[in-house]
């Protein structure tokens, strides 16, 4: 269907991924954006939890003030899926930053998915030489 989430992955670069994510893990970049001019959206988060731990799990950008897409709070429960949808456009974040999650310490564990696309969202240098003399 013409509209829905999947169209944007198709006609945008498709960023979408999975992770197991270990008791050990730790800090993870999950998308790296193209360059400074292109955006990430994230449509939806799916973590379910296998291992539960009296950690947090944030999902934000990589800006100076970040974005934050999602958090899962401490000691979130053993076999729970916590799911954080953003519509078929998604949610954008910050101009030129990178997808992280962040967790407040070792030990959390479960199956990490998320969907989302990148797209160009600002004006690039088009790298023309002055000809003139």
């Amino acid at each position: 269907m013409i509209g829905d989430a999947g169209w944007y992955r198709n006609v945008y670069q498709d960023i979408s991924g999975e992770l197991t994510v270990a008791a050990a893990t730790d800090d993870t970049t999950l998308v790296t954006a193209r360059g400074s001019i292109h955006t990430i959206f994230i449509q939806q988060i799916i973590f379910y939890v296998t291992t539960d731990a009296a950690q947090s799990m944030a999902f934000t950008d990589s800006a100076g003030t970040p974005v934050q897409v999602a958090e899962i709070p401490a000691s979130p429960g053993d076999n729970t899926r916590w799911n954080f949808e953003y519509g078929e456009e998604g949610l954008p974040l910050t101009e030129g930053t990178n997808f992280l999650m962040n967790v407040s310490a070792a030990g959390l564990a479960g199956r990490l998915k998320w969907y989302g696309y990148q797209k160009q969202t600002g004006i690039g240098h088009l790298g023309l030489a002055n000809t003139a003399n």
